[in-house]
């Protein structure tokens, strides 16, 4: 019989309303393996491999009521199955395979002397330049071998309307045109091994670099990371589902944020700088950061004396797709909202950073600009994470207590799961989700006083 995860997903992507007389068992009674399995293939959860996704809730022997404590591997793979993204692992995957797929910093990182763990990050990153000489509208090509299974994005460095495939599945129709690079707004799985990319072209488009590297902003892991045969406890449990999610930029504010100055920056390039223009929003001191007649690339640096979980929130002028990035390797696309006659206070990422200094670079396009960022740290405890879901209906515990089979298995059958979790399935796909009311509201509650002590 299905299980609850197959149903999950095909909850979240049709939307459907469910009530409390729609049992799981009901509904997987309903849901024949075939239908589940074109569900499953039209919202991109796994695609024609979408039969290789196993669960070991579904596959094992013993009553779906169980007292048995859960392993974090066979959460780990739970998670992913319920996510919709196992799709890239194969019949006899590691858990190691499925770690990778759901944190691949942690995959990034690789044993030295004395047991310690150093980041390696490269091998992540695959990338092409491709020949100047090719024919108007030639298609392109090109087979890269991927170090490991994980969740991938495609950057495409050129101009002009492309068509882009990764393994026959399309990822995104670009274009580079108005930044001369672009990330695909479709974040896929991919296992470990060759894949063949193709880009069909318009007959003025070109292709300069591809490059398809793991999407580190996203990462699922316990505080002090996966460990196979250790048992979930409920401080897991709650920060793999949070995250899962995207949930952390509900975690409650804590301090006051970091604030710089966006005329502040450390360096720009050609076609950016600082203008004194009024806008129908007042900038902070009178100035702000501006690409004026092309696009343009500002740096900014500042130091985090204590290491945790950090949101990046920008105020923003101008309409158009953004590249951000921390530290180099966390890039994320952003498209800002209601920003085209004044300034809009704009959620860039939510992510863990480490303490010491860091490195914010946005590429804007034309005419976009920059009035202030702010660092906005998150209280991280155990405790805040699962008082979080706690807030939202899941079963929880008090940290150190193991999580039972039926345990995780209400927490995956929720309707509230299947409702979020399609956030991430449209997230994959490139949509855009706002946050609730509350959640913009403290957060500009928290930015207010630093917007006050610079002039506002």
């Amino acid at each position: 019989m299905l299980r609850i995860p197959e149903v999950a997903n095909a909850i979240a992507v049709t939307r459907a309303a469910i009530t409390t007389m729609l049992l799981p068992t009901r509904i997987t009674t309903l849901l024949p393996t075939c239908i589940t399995t074109l569900l499953l293939t039209w919202m991109g959860a796994g695609g024609a491999r979408a039969d290789t996704q196993l669960s070991r809730f579904r596959t094992v022997d013993e009553p779906l009521v169980s007292e048995r404590v859960i392993e974090q591997g066979e959460w780990a793979s739970e998670l992913a199955f319920a996510l919709g993204i196992s799709g890239a692992l194969r019949t006899d995957f590691s858990a190691e395979d499925v770690f990778g797929l759901l944190c691949p910093e942690r995959a990034e990182r690789e044993p030295e002397s004395g047991g310690r763990r150093a980041p390696i990050g490269a091998p992540f990153r695959v990338a092409f330049d491709l020949p100047a000489a090719r024919l108007p509208g030639e298609s392109v090509r090109v087979v890269a071998n991927l170090p490991a299974t994980a969740l991938y994005a495609l950057t495409v460095t050129g101009v002009g309307p492309q068509r882009w495939a990764i393994d026959q599945r399309t990822v995104g129709h670009l274009d580079p045109t108005p930044l001369g690079v672009t990330q695909a707004a479709r974040i896929i799985p991919l296992r470990k091994g060759p894949h063949e990319l193709t880009a069909y072209l318009s007959h003025s488009a070109r292709v300069d670099r591809i490059e398809l590297a793991a999407y580190r902003p996203y990462c699922v892991t316990p505080a002090d990371g996966w460990r196979d045969h250790r048992s979930l406890s409920f401080a897991a449990s709650a920060r793999t589902i949070v995250a899962a999610l995207g949930l952390e930029r509900r975690l409650p504010i804590d301090g006051e944020p970091i604030a710089i100055e966006g005329e502040d920056y450390e360096s720009v390039s050609a076609y950016g700088g600082s203008t004194n223009r009024r806008l129908a929003d007042l900038a902070s001191g009178g100035a702000w950061a501006t690409a004026v007649n092309r696009p343009a690339e500002f740096t900014y640096r500042t130091p985090i004396e204590q290491p945790g979980v950090y949101s990046l929130i920008a105020r923003i002028h101008g309409e158009g797709e953004e590249i951000w990035s921390i530290d180099g390797g966390y890039r994320v696309t952003i498209r800002p909202e209601g920003a085209i006659a004044g300034f809009a206070l704009t959620h860039v990422v939510t992510l863990h950073l480490s303490g010491g200094e860091h490195v914010i670079r946005a590429l804007l396009p034309k005419g976009a600009g920059i009035d202030t960022l702010h660092l906005v740290r998150r209280r991280a405890r155990d405790i805040d994470y699962i008082a979080l879901l706690e807030d939202e209906g899941f079963r929880s515990g008090v940290p150190n207590q193991p999580v039972t089979q039926t345990d995780a298995y209400r927490n995956l059958s929720r309707p509230l799961f299947a409702e979020i979790s399609s956030h991430f399935l449209s997230r994959l796909a490139g949509g855009f989700q706002r946050a609730p009311w509350w959640v913009r509201r403290d957060e500009r509650k928290a930015i207010a006083p630093t917007m006050r002590l610079q002039g506002k």
